[in-house]
């Protein structure tokens, strides 16, 4: 009997001591005190696309034959500059034809204006005349403008991005023929993380690399999207590149990771960069 009580407190004896250090570790009872809140959480890196200040696929209005292209491929060009141009002979023909009309409705006109004032034409005849007049001139006006559409013309400075036609090549309306990529400041434009609201603005700093050329440069938020996409949760911006950056191409693309601004805690949280 004395040995089952000593057996039996032994047992209890050893429990206690076991519970009691297990008890003591559990995370649950620690202070909350002693846990600390990192201060950032990393950089979070988005690609990036490197776009053209400004575009312009210019394409045909009107079928017909490539005459003459007068640039290649990544030729600087100034606006107003003539890059190509269609053998549109038959739209001279026929504005030549709307021309005589409109002569001969000027003849007419000025005709019955005399007999008029003679009294021998009546004002319903002058007025059907000078009717005429403005209709056969504004033919002559649609075939300026059609054969205007025969020219591709600049809109702006910059460089010749791609050429799809040649020259005697026949093609429809509507067909690209050149496109063309401004020469002024870069952009890029990126997807970052939806969190970034928080503390993004217009004039934000992002760090960028370009990944062509292993270079960093800085960028500036210029845009920014007012919709959030709900299924990647990012939300689209749009950044400008320094002015000279002469070896940065459109369609280059890197990553880039934000600067934070000084004493911005929203920012470092969301894993961007300290400044």
């Amino acid at each position: 009997m004395n040995n089952n009580k000593k057996s039996t407190s032994a047992l209890l004896l050893s429990l206690a001591c076991f519970s009691v250090p297990a008890f003591a570790a559990n995370p649950v009872f620690a202070a909350p005190a002693e846990v600390k809140t990192p201060t950032a959480q990393g950089s979070t890196t988005v690609r990036f696309l490197v776009l053209a200040n400004r575009e312009s696929p210019l394409s045909s209005v009107v079928p017909g034959r490539m005459a003459k292209i007068n640039v290649q491929l990544g030729d600087p060009v100034t606006q107003g500059k003539v890059l190509a141009s269609m053998d549109c002979s038959d739209l001279v023909a026929r504005k030549n034809a709307a021309e005589a009309e409109f002569h001969a409705a000027q003849l007419r006109y000025e005709a019955k204006a005399k007999l008029q004032g003679l009294q021998s034409a009546a004002a319903l005849e002058v007025g059907l005349a000078a009717s005429e007049v403005n209709r056969t001139k504004g033919q002559v006006g649609i075939f300026d403008a059609q054969l205007a559409q025969c020219r591709f013309v600049a809109p702006f400075n910059g460089r010749v991005a791609k050429i799809y036609v040649k020259e005697g090549q026949g093609i429809g309306a509507g067909a690209p023929v050149i496109d063309l990529v401004g020469s002024g400041t870069l952009r890029a434009r990126l997807n970052v993380p939806s969190n970034w609201v928080a503390w993004l603005k217009i004039g934000s700093q992002l760090n960028a690399s370009v990944g062509e050329t292993g270079k960093q440069y800085p960028l500036t938020v210029t845009n920014i999207s007012g919709k959030v996409d709900a299924v990647s949760q990012t939300i689209e911006i749009e950044t400008r590149f320094p002015e000279k950056t002469d070896d940065v191409l459109p369609g280059m693309s890197g990553q880039a990771v934000a600067i934070c601004p000084p004493d911005e805690n929203r920012c470092l949280k969301s894993g961007a960069a300290n400044s």
